[in-house]
């Protein structure tokens, strides 16, 4: 049985890379968000400043680091997990290789619905995901 073939090391690629985008995300101040200075009755004044993921969202910025590692990490053990020479067990082998397809495809939809803030930084990581999801088959 060997574990480093296409589907593995795409898995690895993208676990990688959404476990640098996350740090990336976490130390640098990455995320654009909207201050605003004074406010009165008839006067507002507002910037832009670049924060990071804590200071834009808050305790919700886990979250939003947290899913894609584990997103990431599922497809790779499935793909490790998939891999196995036994003909028996062909229903579990398929079974495996549903869940990296089902995260893969959960990553791409959470990088679509978050693309304006923090999806654009886990699209490497989505399309190695699918990639790999791809080369499971």
């Amino acid at each position: 049985m060997t574990i480093f073939n296409k589907s593995t090391i795409l898995a690895g690629g993208a676990h990688i890379t959404a476990m640098l985008a996350g740090i990336l995300l976490i130390f640098f101040p990455l995320v654009s968000d909207i201050d605003q200075i004074t406010i009165s009755s008839n006067f507002t004044q507002q910037y832009q400043a670049n924060k990071t993921i804590f200071e834009a969202l808050g305790a919700q910025g886990l979250f939003v680091i947290i899913l894609p590692w584990m997103l990431s990490g599922i497809c790779l053990l499935s793909s490790v997990m998939a891999k196995s020479t036994n003909r028996s067990q062909r229903t579990l082998i398929l079974r495996w290789k549903s869940y990296s397809w089902a995260m893969s495809v959960i990553l791409i939809v959470f990088i679509i619905l978050s693309i304006t803030s923090v999806g654009k930084f886990y699209i490497p990581s989505g399309f190695l995901a699918l990639a790999s999801a791809f080369y499971n088959r």
